[in-house]
C-alpha cells in the first residue's frame, strides 16, 4: 500500500476503480477534454455538516448556526457544497452521549467519497465555521478553474527543504512541458460533430501550500483526509491535481512527483471524457463556498442527459472491486 502511494502516487483503490472503468471506457464516450466536461457539467459533491444541540445557545454558537444555515448550497442564495443535518435533543427521545458537549458540530467527507473518518469534530464556533467554508487558496483555486485552467496542482510542503525544492522544481518544469505538448482533439475534425467551443489552451497552476498555515489549516485537512495513509508521510512532500470544480483528482508524493506520473495526469485531464458519470472518474471534492453555477460559463453543447442503460451495472461493478479490495 504505501509503496504503492509513494512511487507511483495512485493508491491502490484508484487503481483498481480506474481498471475497471478503463474495460467499459465506451460506456459514454464523449470527446469533451475532461478538465472541460467536470467544470462544465459535475456539481460538487456536499460534505455532511451536522449539529447536535439541545436548544440552548450562546449569541456566538447562534450566529455560527445561522452562518452555517446561509451557506448551504441553495439556501438563501449560499454557495457552499454542504448539507446541513441538525440533531435538536430537545425534541429527541434519545439522550446524547454523557460526554458530548453541546452544541456539537461534525464535518465528514462527501458520502459518495466513501471517506468515514470525520474531516473536524468539536464545539460550534464562528471561527471553526468561517474556516470551514473559506480560506484564501481555496478562493484562488476556484478563481484558476473558472480562468479553465486544466488543473490547479496544490503543493504541500513536507518541511525538509531539500525534498521539497527538488519535487517543486519538478513539478514547474514538467507543468511547463506538458502545456506545450498537451493536445486537447478538435471534435469536428476528428468525429465531424459540433460540441460548441472546446477549450484547447492547456494551462496548469501550480500553489504551494505550508503544512502549519494557520489560514489552511482545513484545506490541509481536507487534502491529507481525501486518501488513506496520506497522513503518515509527515516527511514527504505532496502534490494534488485538482479539477473540475474542486475535486482533488488523487495525491503524488515523494518520488512518485516524477515526469512519468505527472504526464498521466495531465493526459487524463485533456483527454475525452470517457464516462460522463462523475462517480466513475478519480476525485475528492473540496469544500468550497463559491458560486460555480453562476460563474460557469457553459462553452460545450454536448447533450448529458442520454445516459447509458449498463450505467447501473457499471457502479455495481466497482462497488464490487472495492469491497474485494478491502478484503
Amino acid at each position: 500500500m504505501k509503496r504503492i502511494i509513494q512511487y507511483t502516487g495512485i493508491r491502490a483503490p484508484t487503481v483498481i476503480v480506474l481498471a475497471v472503468i478503463a474495460s467499459v471506457s465506451t460506456l459514454q464516450a464523449c470527446p469533451i477534454p475532461v478538465f472541460q466536461f467536470a467544470l462544465e457539467y459535475w456539481d460538487s459533491d456536499r460534505f455532511e455538516v451536522e449539529v447536535r444541540h439541545d436548544g440552548s445557545f450562546t449569541d456566538g454558537q447562534r450566529a455560527a448556526f445561522d452562518i452555517l444555515k446561509q451557506a448551504q448550497r441553495g439556501s438563501r442564495g449560499g454557495h457552499a457544497n454542504i448539507k446541513l443535518i441538525e440533531r435538536d435533543y430537545s425534541r429527541a427521545t434519545i439522550a446524547p452521549a454523557a460526554d458530548l458537549q453541546l452544541p456539537h458540530l461534525a464535518v465528514r467527507f462527501p458520502r459518495q467519497s466513501g471517506i468515514r473518518e470525520a474531516l473536524w469534530e468539536g464545539p460550534l464556533e464562528t471561527g471553526v465555521v468561517e474556516a470551514i467554508l473559506h480560506s484564501p487558496m481555496r478562493q484562488a483555486i476556484a478563481e484558476r478553474l473558472i480562468d479553465r485552467d486544466a488543473a490547479v496542482w496544490v503543493f504541500l510542503e513536507s518541511g525538509n527543504r531539500r525534498a521539497d525544492r527538488r519535487a517543486r522544481q519538478t513539478l514547474e518544469t514538467e507543468l511547463a512541458r506538458l502545456e506545450t505538448i498537451l493536445e486537447v482533439a478538435d471534435p469536428s475534425e476528428m468525429y465531424g460533430v459540433d460540441l460548441g467551443d472546446i477549450h484547447t489552451d492547456i494551462a496548469f497552476s501550480l500553489l504551494t501550500l505550508g503544512r502549519e498555515d494557520p489560514k489552511e489549516s482545513m484545506l490541509v485537512r481536507m487534502l491529507l483526509g481525501s486518501e488513506r495513509d496520506l497522513k503518515e508521510f509527515d516527511g514527504k512532500p505532496i502534490a494534488f491535481p485538482i479539477y473540475g470544480r474542486g475535486l482533488i483528482m488523487y495525491a503524488l508524493v515523494g518520488e512518485g512527483i516524477n515526469a512519468r506520473t505527472l504526464a498521466r495526469a495531465g493526459e487524463f485531464l485533456t483527454g475525452p471524457c470517457s464516462c460522463q458519470i462523475k462517480a466513475l472518474n478519480p476525485g475528492v471534492d473540496i469544500l468550497m463556498s463559491f458560486d460555480w453555477n453562476g460563474q460557469v460559463d457553459r462553452r460545450s453543447t454536448y447533450d448529458v442527459s442520454t445516459a447509458s442503460p449498463d450505467a447501473g451495472q457499471f457502479l455495481d461493478r466497482v462497488d464490487e472491486a472495492k469491497e474485494r479490495l478491502e478484503k
